[in-house]
């Protein structure tokens, strides 16, 4: 898979949109914080207003699949041992690099 299509594929979902957007925001969270810091972006709610079944639902949902393909296209890093979960460098040039190829797709329509 091409560098571009690792990276949409990474952005393909919300959970992971929103992961990425924490951790740019505190650059490294346990993956609990940042479990929270998820569902309270995903809802607009305060932590406490949501359900433990949730809470955990999410919690695997980025254990098993949402933190392997961010570290899988190299734009975090977790850290077993220490259930830490850190942004790489490599995020903000991954994100430059979708602008520009969305802009190319939206002036090529609008030149087309």
């Amino acid at each position: 898979m091409g560098d571009l299509d690792c990276i949409y594929r990474a952005l393909a979902a919300r959970e992971r949109r929103l992961a990425l957007s924490c951790l740019q925001d505190h650059q490294t969270l346990t993956l609990a914080d940042l479990t929270e810091l998820v569902l309270e972006r995903t809802d607009e709610a305060d932590i406490t207003t949501v359900s433990e079944d949730r809470i955990r639902d999410t919690y695997f949902a980025l254990y098993h699949t949402h933190v392997p393909i961010l570290e899988e296209s190299d734009l975090v890093r977790y850290d077993q041992t220490d259930d830490l979960v850190t942004v790489t460098e490599r995020v903000r040039p991954a994100l430059s690099s979708v602008r520009e190829n969305l802009d190319a797709i939206l002036t090529a329509e609008i030149d087309g």
